[in-house]
């Protein structure tokens, strides 16, 4: 694509022919022809901001809120907290519903835990 964007006449006509050859689109928006940003690096996904902070974060509000209404919240605080550590996971010293934030070390462990304790719980 970059080839197919940039540099002379000939060289994008013979980049576009090879990209279309193997059925890839090429698609012109203002970003491609920017000298200043490379189309490789536009959109480089942030998988811990999207998954962690995102799904993890509406997770924990849904679990706490859950919990409430059906009174469990203290019984998945005693598992919770009941966990034993091995490698690679440590233990949360506190219960899930008096931690007030989240380190990103937590969070991942948090990810691995949260839905077999949950379901423990029910």
């Amino acid at each position: 694509m970059i080839f197919a964007t940039q540099g002379e006449e000939m060289e994008r006509r013979k980049a576009r022919e090879y990209v279309e050859k193997r059925a890839v689109g090429t698609s012109e928006g203002v970003f491609w022809n920017m000298k200043c940003i490379s189309p490789t690096t536009i959109i480089v996904p942030d998988i811990h901001h999207t998954i962690n902070s995102g799904i993890l974060t509406h997770l924990m509000y849904w679990v706490t809120f859950f919990l409430k209404q059906h009174s469990q919240i203290d019984k998945f605080n005693q598992l919770w907290v009941m966990k034993s550590p091995y490698p690679g996971f440590a233990r949360f010293n506190k219960p899930y519903s008096q931690v007030k934030q989240w380190s990103g070390k937590e969070m991942k462990i948090l990810g691995r835990v949260i839905v077999p304790v949950f379901t423990v719980t029910l």
